[in-house]
């Protein structure tokens, strides 16, 4: 939304900030989008979208799945083994029964254990069909497939050549949705118009997701940015690699990052 703004409405714009995002979905998220349409999709309570007569079922098996995918697209790959390891949850698989999940059984889970990831990504589901709808979920990933920054123009810079103010972009390095050097790319469209730009890159190994459990790293450069633009004091200009650009005038400011906060 962000960037659209810069691109749409450049008069009405003075300073934007895109966190954690990128010009358009690269083929590795399209791929894992389309997968949880398609668990939506699957569920025979689909009914090709018309689920919504009162003696009709909801698809929330396929929803749960679907947002279980989502789910796994928004942590790391070191926050996932910190976090749950291969260690057992110490209780029967969801899988085995029924469950919240409405799953057919499996028998071969019965020699297997319930692993603690899984339980996690249950949890996770259970509640999510009763505050979200299945059709919003297959709208708002496509548009969100659909989305390119460059749409209409040859590139993402001459989307962006209007837009007169400034740019903070802020990326996180174990994000693997929305990654540093997509991030990058972003920054680089601005700089190629000659916009005041800072790519501030905070590590971190949370995935997409440190963009809501790490505030204390988020916050200071946002204000800093909000109040003085680029030459904000907690504002670090960095590289595609995390490195201090060579143009930057002070030294970065990055905190250790902190336990998880993930629930559950």
């Amino acid at each position: 939304n962000v960037l659209e703004w810069a691109k749409r409405y450049p008069d009405d714009v003075d300073r934007v900030v895109p966190i954690a995002a990128a010009a358009r979905l690269d083929a590795q998220c399209l791929a894992l989008e389309a997968i949880a349409r398609r668990a939506i999709r699957s569920d025979p309570n689909w009914h090709g979208g018309d689920y919504y007569d009162a003696n009709r079922a909801s698809p929330d098996t396929g929803l749960a799945l679907a947002r279980q995918i989502g789910h796994v697209m928004y942590l790391s790959k070191a926050s996932m083994e910190r976090k749950f390891g291969r260690r057992s949850a110490g209780r029967d698989s969801l899988s085995r029964d029924d469950g919240d999940l409405g799953l057919s059984a499996d028998p071969a889970a019965a020699f297997f254990p319930y692993r603690e990831v899984e339980s996690y990504l249950d949890y996770q589901a259970e509640g999510f069909a009763d505050r979200f709808d299945a059709n919003s979920y297959l709208y708002l990933t496509r548009a969100m497939d659909e989305y390119d920054l460059a749409a209409g123009y040859g590139s993402d810079a001459d989307a962006l050549a209007a837009f007169e103010g400034e740019a903070l972009v802020m990326s996180f390095t174990g994000d693997w949705h929305f990654t540093v050097e997509q991030a990058a790319s972003v920054a680089g469209a601005f700089r190629e118009r000659d916009t005041p730009v800072a790519h501030h890159v905070i590590d971190s190994d949370h995935g997409h997701d440190a963009f809501l459990v790490e505030p204390e790293h988020v916050g200071p450069p946002l204000r800093d940015f909000l109040a003085d633009g680029v030459e904000g004091r907690a504002v670090d200009d960095e590289g595609p690699d995390g490195s201090p650009r060579e143009d930057a005038d002070h030294e970065p400011n990055h905190a250790p990052v902190h336990s998880s906060l993930f629930k559950g």
